[in-house]
Order: C-alpha cells, then structure tokens, then sequence
C-alpha cells in the first residue's frame, strides 16, 4: 500500500513559501570562501522547497491574489506536485483541497483571518509565518481559535527547531551559569526591523528567560514617533518597519536588553549571562561560548556544539517543523510546538509593548494582554 502524504496547502506566493533551492556558489563567492563539501549543497530555505525533501508530504494546493505568483509557482513546482491546484481564494481552497496542513505565509498583518479560518474549516494544523500578528487582538483570536478546534498551531521562527537553541537552553536549566539573570540581544543591519526580522531574535529572548514577559520600557527610532500599532506593508521594507531599543522585563525576574539599530553592522548577538558564567552566540553561527570561572578566578572558555550529530542541516527548520506538526496533529493535537503560537505570542507581547511605551515617553509599561 502506498504511503499516504499529508497535503499542504500554502497561502501567499513570495520567496519564503515558493522559493527554488539557491545554489551556494554565488553566496560563498560574495562571502570570499572556497565551497566544498558538504557545503557544496543546494541551499533550501523555502517551505515549497522543505516540503520536496519529504517523501511523506505534498503540496495540493496553492493561493495567491497575484497572478503572476500563481504562475510562477506552478512553472517551478507543477513538476514535482503536478495535481496541485492553484488558488486565488484561500476559502475555496479550504472548501475544495481537503487539506491537512495550512500554511499561512502573506503579509505579516494578513495572517489573522487565513489561521482561523483554517483552524474553523477542519486543517489538522497550521503553521504560519513569523511574527504570528501585529496585534494583541489577533494573536489572541488565532491562539483561541486553533484551541478550540485541537488544532496546533506552530509559527516560522525557524531557530526554535535548531539544535543548539535547545542546547543552550538546556544548559541554563541545567544550572550550568547559575540562575539566568540578564539577557542582551544586540540586532543591526540596514535590515534591522522589530517585526520583519527582529521577531526573530525577540522569540530568542523569550525562548531563553522561558518565562512570560510582564513589563516592557522601549523607544522606536526616528521618524516613527506617531505609531501606536503596526502600519506597515507586510514588513518587506524597512522605512516601514522600526528598529528599536527597550528593556523586558519577565515574570522568573529575568531582564533584557533588545538593541535593534539599522545604523549598525549586520548580525544578530545573544549573550547570556548568570551568576556563574555567560553563554554568547550569533544566532547565524550554529556554535556558542560558554564562559566561567574557577575557584581560583581563571576564566575558562569552552565551545558549545549542537546536541549530536546532525546529518543534514535539513533536519531542522522548516522540515523539523512540518513533521512535528503532524506528530502533534496524530496526537489529538493536544501538544504544544517548540516554536508554538504560545511562545509567538510573547513575541507580540513585547513588540506592541514596545510600541506602548514609545508613547508614553518609554516609560516602564505592562506588556498587551
């Protein structure tokens, strides 16, 4: 008997869901490296892209408002998933495609109204991509939503699925830099934007202090003085989107400290810090350093590597995140994703906390409820 794959439905078309595998090559040249093995491999990024690896997955429907998207994601995929119908109502596809998993990949304010509307036509899960909203309101719908319905919801912060997060964070519980006590996460780049990208290193912060935020104190850039809630496009364009500085407070007393400046070089920092010792990681680099001393007061520097040995670099991401979908939809859909709309929405907390704050001076406010 032929193996039954779980169909995938994917709406809103652009890179992230529909984007071919990128050779390395031109990345690495632009970098100045050499490329070999095993780093000579195609590099897959997008969900479309994840899914093909999996034997035990298709693609049975597509959606988009654009038509042009349509087209082109039929003339990249129609090959691998030639019954995949295109869509541009993601209702009737929901009506039509009798499918198991929704992906909700459009603009960053749109995601909303697609998750709970999948969750209410019978999906067995959703994942959509980060941030989960940009507003209280929303996320909350979503999160009630998909509870009420049994079904899990998981949110495209990709770094909840990699190994050395879990690592890390299996470190700090187990007491290895004493009780965590501060947290700085330092984000910069011309792309340096709390809700497109910053969501990503602010769920790192979170992920970390494994508690819910409480407080927030936080101050936008320039030129974003009159924003009370998200304006933007989507997210895609970073005069859209501030960068932001602020303190978080969490509810085990844990603090941070979120430096995001488009005035800085490029690159994402964690550092970690307890009574013991300090863990410090790019969150691009898939290593850390652990730092403490000896009763003598010689500091003491170690690397950290992932848990195992990872065979694939695909193991994680998107495709660790479509195959523990499915085992929590099997299981009734009562578990809880590692990277869940729970913990997005502590992201959210903190983004439209910072927002509070900017106007009221950046005075110290309680997070959105």
């Amino acid at each position: 008997m032929a193996q039954r794959k779980h169909r995938v439905g994917i709406v809103g078309l652009r890179g992230i869901t529909s984007g071919a595998p990128e050779p390395p090559g031109p990345r690495a040249a632009w970098q100045g490296r050499k490329v070999g093995p095993p780093f000579d491999r195609e590099i897959i990024i997008s969900h479309a892209a994840c899914i093909a690896l999996m034997d035990n997955f298709e693609v049975a429907g597509y959606c988009d408002i654009v038509p042009e998207l349509l087209d082109s994601f039929g003339e990249t995929w129609g090959s691998t998933w030639p019954n995949a119908k295109p869509y541009d109502d993601y209702k009737k596809m929901l009506a039509e495609a009798d499918l198991d998993i929704l992906t909700v990949g459009t603009g960053d304010n749109r995601h909303a109204d697609m998750v709970v509307d999948g969750a209410n036509a019978g999906v067995k899960a959703v994942l959509c991509e980060k941030p989960l909203a940009t507003t209280m309101e929303d996320a909350n719908r979503m999160i009630a939503a998909c509870e009420a319905n049994d079904v899990p919801l998981s949110v495209g912060h990709t770094r909840a699925w990699d190994p050395i997060y879990h690592k890390i964070r299996d470190m700090i519980r187990d007491g290895e830099i004493g009780p965590l006590a501060s947290i700085i996460a330092i984000q910069g780049g011309a792309r340096a934007m709390m809700f497109r990208n910053g969501t990503h290193i602010l769920h790192g912060v979170a992920f970390f202090a494994d508690a819910d935020p409480t407080h927030v104190s936080g101050t936008l850039e320039e030129g974003f003085d009159h924003w009370t809630e998200y304006k933007g496009d989507g997210g895609k364009k970073p005069e859209n989107d501030p960068a932001a500085s602020g303190l978080i407070l969490f509810e085990n007393g844990v603090r941070a400290l979120y430096e995001c400046n488009k005035k800085t070089i490029g690159g994402s920092t964690m550092h970690l810090i307890g009574s013991k010792g300090e863990i410090v990681f790019s969150l691009n680099d898939g290593y850390g350093t652990l730092k403490t001393e000896t009763e003598d007061g010689a500091e003491v520097t170690q690397m950290i590597k992932p848990i195992g040995l990872v065979s694939s670099y695909q193991t994680m991401g998107y495709v660790a995140a479509y195959e523990e979908l499915v085992a929590l939809a099997e299981a009734g859909g009562k578990g809880r994703s590692v990277g869940s709309g729970q913990d997005a929405r502590r992201v959210v907390q903190i983004m439209t906390g910072f927002l509070k704050s900017h106007q009221a001076g950046s005075a110290l406010v309680e997070v959105p409820q």
